[in-house]
């Protein structure tokens, strides 16, 4: 009987030992181990740890570039695709192109043509801000990323101008020259929008105003005109500003490209008024360095900031190789910049080389 009790007694402290024992096992440092159970939606847990940079398995000689251009009207648009062909050409890449005619409706249609066309990543230059999420919608939803240039797209990284750093270094060049030249003050100053690209695009212009209050100029109106990327347009509405003011003769006219200033230049020269104006535009090809190597400088079209468009094709591939080999790109990517003038035209823009000759 005794036997039989000490039997029972040690089946229940080994049973205890057993248990406290597999207690113990279910906490402390080894139940950091314990996988979570999978979430409740039936979804697949991720394990980030293992998870590979985007397009890390993408073979880099074989993608397939979508670039979405802003248009062919002028130089700017016309050197955008010749350097993505020459950059592509060079790594083995497939272009596919699409012009978006300067039109937020065709931009959108070009975005859902690249998106059925399978590309592996997208460049696009949309100048209506109005259908920015559109276009992002359509990429998103076929799982293609997407750099931005020169403006911007919610949510994509973006390249090219940095507005404001641009309008006001072309304000901080313009209150030199017309402290130099035109002591120190202006009737008005003419600013040439471009409001379907959104505000931040208009700080190319409205910062060089920030730029001369800074460095003391004086003047007795800022006037913004609304250019629509269009030359002629740009010129019917400078020549009735001119119109409207007979007895202005110190204008300062800050344009966002060379198409508005192209338009400004005509408008003034038509009216018999060239040197009552003085252009400073920004971006650089044959509209400005043509004229200003036939009059030798000497024209009321001073300058122009170059964001050297010719390189965006190469810049942007660099970095279309950074997002696949690394899994992401910076969110901001800012353009090469500088003032081109006679003086230095010759060496930044040689009439021997220059790089839209033959488009």
């Amino acid at each position: 009987m005794k036997n039989r009790k000490m039997k029972k007694m040690l089946s229940m402290m080994l049973a205890l030992i057993l248990l406290f024992t597999l207690a113990g096992c279910s906490s402390g440092k080894e139940a950091e181990d314990v996988p979570e159970a999978a979430p409740e939606t039936g979804a697949e847990a991720e394990t980030p740890k293992e998870q590979e940079p985007a397009g890390e398995a993408k073979d880099l000689s074989s993608l397939t570039i979508g670039l979405a251009n802003i248009n062919e009207r002028g130089v700017f648009g016309k050197l955008v695709k010749q350097g993505f062909e020459e950059a592509c050409e060079k790594r083995g890449w497939k272009l596919e192109y699409a012009d978006n005619n300067s039109d937020g409706q065709t931009a959108v249609s070009n975005a859902e043509t690249l998106a059925l066309r399978g590309v592996d990543f997208v460049v696009d230059l949309n100048v209506d801000q109005s259908v920015g999420q559109t276009i992002m919608d359509i990429f998103n939803d076929a799982g293609i990323p997407v750099l931005a240039v020169d403006i911007a797209l919610p949510g994509a990284p973006f390249f090219g101008i940095d507005s404001a750093e641009l309008g006001y270094y072309n304000g901080e060049f313009a209150a030199g020259y017309i402290k130099e030249n035109m002591e120190g003050s202006l009737d008005y100053v003419l600013l040439i929008t471009q409001i379907a690209s959104g505000d931040e695009v208009q700080k190319r212009v409205r910062s060089c105003v920030d730029a001369l209050d800074d460095a003391g100029v004086t003047y007795q109106e800022v006037v913004e005109l609304e250019g629509e990327n269009d030359t002629a347009k740009a010129q019917t509405r400078v020549n009735d500003f001119l119109t409207a003011h007979p007895d202005a003769e110190k204008i300062a006219v800050f344009t966002i490209n060379e198409n508005t200033a192209q338009g400004a230049y005509a408008a003034a020269v038509t009216a018999g008024r060239e040197w009552d104006i003085r252009i400073f535009s920004a971006n650089c090809g044959s509209q400005f360095v043509e004229p200003m190597y036939e009059s030798e400088g000497n024209q009321s079209w001073v300058s122009t900031i170059s964001n050297y468009t010719e390189l965006y094709g190469e810049q942007c591939c660099q970095l279309i190789e950074q997002y696949f080999e690394e899994g992401a790109i910076p969110e901001k990517n800012t353009c090469q910049m500088g003032a081109i003038t006679w003086d230095n035209i010759k060496e930044t823009y040689p009439l021997e080389d220059l790089p839209w000759a033959g488009l």
